[in-house]
Formats: structure tokens, C-alpha cells, sequence
């Protein structure tokens, strides 16, 4: 006997698809076309999907629903992307309009041969349920599927949108819910299907059995960069202590108008006192820190009537108040960052001043497989991430 294609007691993506209504779709070609018409757009249909979802073995179709898919695939990734592919291949489509719902997680595989006849579990439930909350044009994902699959995704046009905690039925655990969506040619649904759920950080939020939980501020880590750029103004805004920025990409504030937005309201913001950034080594980064920052910093400190020192050196710099009693001070140093992919914005209070807020940060993980931990040290959260 041949070695199945899907080898695994649990397939890692789980793919549901549905015609947005099609049996009132059914109805209304047999009676403005014919009874065949119907059947020539779901054989259209099908041809699509199949093609997407089984090209280059990136999954399998378990079995046909009657108006959609069930299938399989083994990286949560390339099911994102596949459907992306079939929402964009049908975009525009007179007739056809696709919702579509994606899990993760161990089933039980029904094998017949070297053919998946149908899998079970919970997980293949969730996916059902997720597609059950979408939309026609829309996909839609649970946390799992979004947390695994942005790291791997590095199309520029896939947005993601936290829609939240959603279940479909009473008493069922809620499933929170995110949308990957063409920002170039769609919007995010701005309702979904289902009953929207206060989830308790810290609870098991699918039913599984919890020890005490405990209430945590949630850790967000990837956000649409719509959402990144809102974060970072609001941070900047309202933000205590200092701010550190990671492997900052300078392209934002370059140009007068990202200044403005990104680093202007920290500098103007006089909760916060010392802003640093860690830059790569290499002379572009340094070029442009040096002949376009730099001189944004002097002028905004100009245009503000307010004094500051610049001291250079070799490792990096620093642009320091000269004001009592108390300074503002940019910093930045270079490291060699050759190969390290992660990036984060984060604030944390002065142990040495009087005015104290809660924490945020952002880390964004991509292209590499990483392992990351948060940890209590000396009353204050740390992180540290590591590359595999």
C-alpha cells in the first residue's frame, strides 16, 4: 500500500468553504436560465477551489459539502494564502461569492487508501463554525491559524484584523477570531455572524480544563501595520518612562510627515524622557540617521525654542536636553543586526520618577522560527526571544 500524501494523526489546517447563498442562487437560475445553469457555475466552482487547494500538494479535499470544500492542509500558512488565492480568483464573479473558515489543530483522520475520507475532532468542528461566522468574499481564521501563519506570510497586501471573541451557538467556548484581507482591494468585514463574547485573558477560551486563572493584560503580537502605526502614535501620546525602539526601520521617520507622527508626539510628550533606538550597522542605516534625523531632531528642538547637546561616537549617539530638572534624551546605537528579524516598540515606567502607567509593548516575529518568553523579573515584565 501506497504511503498516504497527508501522513499525521492531526492535520495542522483545517479548511471549510461555502457558497454565500446558494440555494436561493440554485432557485434563481432555474427560474431565469435553467435547471443546468446552476450546476455549470458550482462545476466552475469546484474547478477553483480544487486547483488552489490541491496544487503542488499544498493540501487535500476531505470531501464536497454539496456548496463548498472541506480539506486539509499541512501548514496553516499556505491554507491562508489559498484561500486568499480563491477569494481574490473569484473576486468580482457575478454569481460566485465564497466564505470561508480555517483551524488548526490534531483530528482523527478516516484514511481508505491513499485518500483522506474525512476527519474529526474538534478542531474540524471550530473550522466549521469559524466559516459559519464569515461572509461571502471574506475569510476568516482562529487565533492559532493567525499566529502561526503571519510569521510565514510575507505578501504585502495581506492586512489582518482582530475581529475578537465570537461563538455561534449558547454554551458553546468562544473562539476569537482574526480576518487576513487584500487591503489594495477589500476592507475588513465589520460585522461577523455570531454572538460576540467578553473573553477573560487569563481563562481557557476552548473548553479546556484551566487551573486558577490568572487576569493578564494581553500581549499582542503582530498587528496589522495600520494598527502598529495607531498603536505607536497612541504610545506616544500617552506614554511614561521610556521608549524603546528595536531594529527600527528609519523609512518612517525620514520624511517630515512620518516624524511628525511617529517620534514628534514622544519627544513633545514630557512623560517620557528618554527615547532609544537600536539600528543596524551598516551604512545606509548610519547615513541616513546622520543627514536626516538627526537634522529633523534639531529642527523640531528649534521650532520648539528647546535646548539640546548633540554628542556623537563611534557605537552611536546621543541628543540631550540641556533643561533642569528634568531632560529628554534621544539615544541610538548601532549593532550588527545581520539576521535578526525581530522588531519591538515598547514603554516602560522611570523607577526614578512619580508618575507610573501600565506597560505596552509590540514585538513583531517574522521570517525565522522563533521561541519567545515573558517573565516576571524584579516586579516588571521582561522578554527575551531566541532563533531557532
Amino acid at each position: 500500500m501506497d504511503t498516504p500524501p497527508l501522513r499525521c494523526h492531526g492535520c495542522p489546517g483545517h479548511f471549510f468553504s461555502d457558497i454565500k447563498g446558494s440555494t436561493a442562487l440554485k432557485e434563481s437560475l432555474a427560474s431565469s436560465v435553467n435547471e443546468q445553469a446552476y450546476h455549470d457555475i458550482r462545476h466552475e466552482h469546484d474547478g477553483i477551489l480544487t486547483d488552489a487547494i490541491t496544487r503542488d500538494g499544498a493540501g487535500q479535499v476531505v470531501k464536497s459539502t454539496g456548496d463548498g470544500f472541506m480539506a486539509v492542509f499541512l501548514s496553516p500558512a499556505v491554507a491562508v494564502e489559498r484561500a486568499m488565492e480563491i477569494q481574490e480568483r473569484l473576486r468580482g464573479h457575478r454569481y460566485l461569492s465564497v466564505r470561508i473558515g480555517l483551524d488548526m489543530g490534531e483530528v482523527q483522520v478516516d484514511w481508505e487508501g491513499n485518500v483522506v475520507k474525512d476527519v474529526f475532532g474538534r478542531h474540524a468542528d471550530w473550522s466549521a463554525r469559524v466559516e459559519a461566522m464569515s461572509d461571502g468574499g471574506h475569510t476568516l481564521v482562529t487565533k492559532p491559524v493567525y499566529t502561526d501563519a503571519f510569521s510565514w506570510i510575507t505578501k504585502s497586501q495581506i492586512a489582518w484584523k482582530e475581529q475578537g471573541a465570537y461563538r455561534i451557538k449558547p454554551g458553546e467556548p468562544p473562539l476569537e477570531i482574526f480576518e487576513p484581507y487584500n487591503a489594495n482591494l477589500v476592507q475588513p468585514l465589520t460585522e461577523i455572524h455570531g454572538e460576540k463574547m467578553d473573553l477573560q485573558l487569563g481563562a481557557a477560551p476552548r473548553g479546556d480544563v484551566a487551573s486558577v486563572a490568572e487576569t493578564v493584560r494581553p500581549l499582542r503580537v503582530v498587528s496589522p501595520w495600520e494598527a502598529a502605526a495607531q498603536e505607536c502614535r497612541q504610545y506616544a501620546e500617552r506614554g511614561s518612562g521610556f521608549m524603546y525602539w528595536g531594529r527600527a526601520t528609519l523609512g518612517e521617520i525620514c520624511y517630515p510627515e512620518g516624524f511628525a507622527v511617529y517620534l514628534q508626539p514622544a519627544l513633545a510628550n514630557p512623560r517620557i524622557t528618554k527615547i532609544r533606538f537600536v539600528l543596524n550597522n551598516d551604512p545606509v542605516t548610519r547615513r541616513n540617521w546622520q543627514q536626516v534625523v538627526t537634522p529633523l531632531l534639531q529642527s523640531w528642538a528649534a521650532s520648539e525654542r528647546r535646548k539640546f547637546r548633540l554628542y556623537q561616537k563611534e557605537g552611536g549617539g546621543e541628543y540631550v536636553e540641556d533643561a533642569t530638572p528634568s531632560r529628554k534624551s534621544v539615544q541610538w546605537l548601532y549593532h550588527d543586526l545581520t539576521g535578526d528579524y525581530s522588531s519591538f516598540k515598547l514603554f516602560q515606567d522611570d523607577p526614578t520618577g512619580e508618575i507610573h502607567t501600565e506597560p505596552a509593548a509590540q514585538l513583531i516575529l517574522s521570517s525565522m522560527v522563533r521561541n519567545v518568553r515573558f517573565a516576571p523579573m524584579g516586579g516588571r515584565k521582561t522578554c527575551a526571544s531566541r532563533t531557532q
